[in-house]
Order: C-alpha cells, then structure tokens, then sequence
C-alpha cells in the first residue's frame, strides 16, 4: 500500500502580503548599513587627497539617505517616516535640546570610563578627522550638518520606527537600532568612541520613541558635533 501524496499546501493572500512587508521592512533595515560601506568602496579612492575623500564620503551619507526615501516610497510605498513627526511650540524644542544635550555630555563622560580605569587606545583616526575639520570650518560645519540630519533620518526616523514593528517590548527596537548605529562607525576603531555612540543612540532614540520629533534630535545632534569636535584636543 502506497502513501498517497500531500496536498499542496496554500498560503493564504493575506499571510503572503504579510511576510512580503516584513521581508522589505528587514531589506531596508539592512540596506543603509551595506549600501555606505560598499559605496565608499566604489567611490573613495585612497589615492585622493585625504580632505576631498572627507568631504565626498559625508556626500555619501545624503546619497544613503535618498535612496532609503526612494525605497520607503517606491517598494516599501509608503512613507519613510512610519511616526507621523509631531510639531511642538518654541518652548519644548528649547526644553529639549538643552535636556538632550546634558544627557548626551553624561553619556560621553560614561564612556570616558574605559580610559580612566587605564584602557588607553590608539585613536589617531579620531585625531586626524578632527584635526582636518578643525582646519576647514566650512567643512567642519557640512559634516555636522550631514550627521545630524543623515543619521538621525537614517537610525531614528527609519529603522527605529521599522524596528518597533518587530518587537512588543519598547526597549528592544531602541537597543538594537543603537547598535546599528554604533556598527556604523567602527572606524574610529576606539572602545571609548563606539560606547559613546552607542548611548548617544539610547538617548535618541528614547526621546524619538516618545515623542515622535526628528527636529529637535537633528538640533541637538549637530550641535554635539560641533561643539565636541570644535573643543576636542585627544589623548595623545
């Protein structure tokens, strides 16, 4: 006696379209974190002068940017931005900004810890990018500019929001995004510079969580830049 075959099994339109969103919500998740690394591949040369390759790689970043609102808007089809940006008065974007900004400083002196409990690290990357935009203000301004706009749409506005859909706790989609954002960043190869970046990411991406505003995280992200590489002497 045989074993009659298996009918097929169906999966349902609804079920299809669901696994077909989240499929393209994980693919645009990942895209940013491999489209910068393999653009700046293509495009960055070694051979060019080391302010020009500064400059064309903080291009880059908005080249990154618009391709994820091309991808929200033409495969995704729908808006980048899944949390509706909310608008406040002058009041709560002053509040805020000042209140991010001391959060931001503590956690800077947070990951200050590693280098006074002795762990002293090569950071002449660091060092040599900040020495560059020291010398260039204009430049020094562009890539503020570019990061608080950039990687605020690109980490809050985009995969946060994406990430939420994934996970019931609140916590998860904050962590992880910091994470990514962290990853991003690994040239500056410095336990102290991606502890930072890492809270920074938890900062931000609480506040955006809550209240839905990129505006005032795009402020006060700027404004750490360019006060934080405007100062910063290094540990030489």
């Amino acid at each position: 006696m045989t074993d009659e075959p298996a009918e097929p099994q169906f999966i349902d339109e609804a079920t299809k379209n669901t696994r077909r969103y989240k499929a393209l919500m994980i693919t645009g998740i990942c895209l940013p974190l491999m489209l910068y690394p393999y653009l700046g591949q293509l495009f960055l040369s070694y051979n060019i002068d080391y302010t020009d390759r500064f400059f064309f790689s903080r291009i880059l970043l908005w080249v990154t940017a618009a391709v994820m609102y091309l991808y929200a808007e033409k495969a995704e089809m729908q808006h980048p931005l899944l949390w509706t940006e909310k608008k406040y008065d002058a009041g709560f974007y002053i509040i805020s900004v000042v209140v991010l900004y001391v959060l931001i400083y503590l956690a800077g002196l947070v990951s200050r810890i590693p280098y006074l409990l002795g762990w002293h690290e090569d950071n002449s990357v660091m060092i040599k990018s900040t020495v560059t935009l020291q010398r260039y203000p204009l430049l020094l301004v562009f890539t503020c500019i570019t990061a608080g706009i950039t990687e605020e749409y690109v980490f809050r506005g985009y995969i946060l929001s994406r990430l939420s859909l994934f996970f019931k706790n609140k916590h998860w989609p904050v962590i992880i995004s910091a994470l990514l954002f962290a990853s991003v960043h690994l040239s500056y190869k410095t336990v102290h510079e991606l502890l930072f970046v890492f809270l920074f990411g938890l900062v931000t991406g609480y506040f955006y969580q809550k209240y839905h505003n990129l505006t005032a995280l795009m402020i006060v992200h700027f404004l750490t830049d360019l006060i934080a590489i405007s100062l910063y002497r290094g540990h030489r």
